[in-house]
């Protein structure tokens, strides 16, 4: 099975964090690295795509395209020393480049095994964050640094080999999308780069699906962002599809075969079989997740239990707080 990451940091001067000033460049890269292994017919891999955003605190540093021509500024250096260190440690990076929002970037690599890949990316992003700090600058995966500006997530490519199966495996995903949400999408502010009660839905090679299907056997899951624990989310993302596999789910959601930009009338997703829609907060989130008794089953209650007694008060917690108190809370620590 092959799975991909996909994240964002921002940078800024650490001085100015507390102050909400201006600060000065932030940067958001991504990175993909995978050497699959083989266990029995199933080959389980990770992709990894990091992002670097260089911003202000309230305006983008550089206006950037999605291009190559767009990363030739003065921070292309910073970018550079950063691919540096994470080629020496035999993370091999495949290309990087300028993405599709103010000041970001993304950096891609290879895939690798699942646990190889989260211990992966938990090295790129302190390598990130380290050479950050030795310029001056902040890191943070935050999916929200700025109020006006492109989010910022940490979107996973996942590949399975046993083609015969990879319905099922994706039928497990789609039944389960919701209540994960709260492993994938842990902050309490996760939602905001989303649009409000977006439908839950695969489309062939379609970017505004929640899983876009490159091939059989192989999607992008585009709702994951960088607070996730990798660890957790990666395994209840493979608990979920494994449910599919095992109890041999029926993919029931139909392809809408066209781009979704502004979501589907009642009547149409009916017909689609497009029910489900993400969840509109952490609570939500949280709430479905408690109701999930399949999926609490395989992954085991007692996790789940304490899981969701964590994350419930911590929701409670900065639901007390007004929204910049938690970004700059959650930007020290993301």
């Amino acid at each position: 099975m092959l799975q991909n990451m996909q994240w964002s940091c921002a940078l800024s001067k650490k001085e100015d964090i507390k102050t909400g000033k201006a600060f000065a460049d932030v940067l958001v890269l991504g990175f993909k690295k995978c050497v699959p292994r083989r266990r029995g017919n199933m080959i389980w891999a990770s992709l990894l795509a990091t992002k670097l955003n260089l911003l202000y605190l309230t305006n983008p540093v550089e206006a950037n395209t999605y291009s190559a021509t767009s990363i030739n500024n003065k921070y292309l250096p910073i970018v550079e020393e950063m691919v540096e260190y994470i080629q020496k440690v035999g993370i091999e990076v495949r290309q990087f480049h300028s993405e599709g929002g103010p000041g970001l970037f993304e950096i891609s690599t290879e895939p690798m095994a699942p646990l190889q890949s989260a211990d992966a990316l938990v090295y790129c992003h302190e390598t990130i964050r380290n050479i950050s700090r030795q310029h001056g600058l902040h890191g943070t995966v935050y999916p929200k640094p700025f109020e006006k500006l492109s989010g910022v997530g940490s979107h996973m490519h996942l590949s399975m080999s046993r083609l015969d199966k990879h319905e099922s495996f994706l039928a497990g995903l789609l039944e389960n999308w919701r209540a994960l949400a709260a492993f994938y999408m842990p902050n309490y502010d996760s939602n905001l780069r989303l649009k409000p009660e977006e439908r839950i839905f695969w489309s062939l090679q379609n970017r505004t699906a929640t899983h876009r299907k490159i091939k059989d056997g192989h999607w992008e899951l585009r709702g994951v962002d960088a607070t996730a624990n990798p660890y957790l989310a990666m395994t209840a993302i493979l608990t979920a599809g494994i449910i599919g596999l095992e109890k041999e789910k029926s993919l029931t959601i139909k392809d809408p075969k066209r781009l979704v930009f502004k979501g589907f009338e009642d009547d149409e997703a009916t017909d689609l079989g497009i029910l489900s829609k993400m969840p509109t907060s952490l609570k939500a989130a949280i709430n479905s997740l408690k109701a999930a008794e399949e999926f609490k089953d395989a992954l085991g209650p007692e996790l789940i239990d304490r899981y969701v007694k964590v994350k419930t008060k911590e929701e409670e917690n900065f639901g007390k707080s007004i929204g910049a108190e938690r970004r700059e809370l959650s930007m020290r620590v993301s």
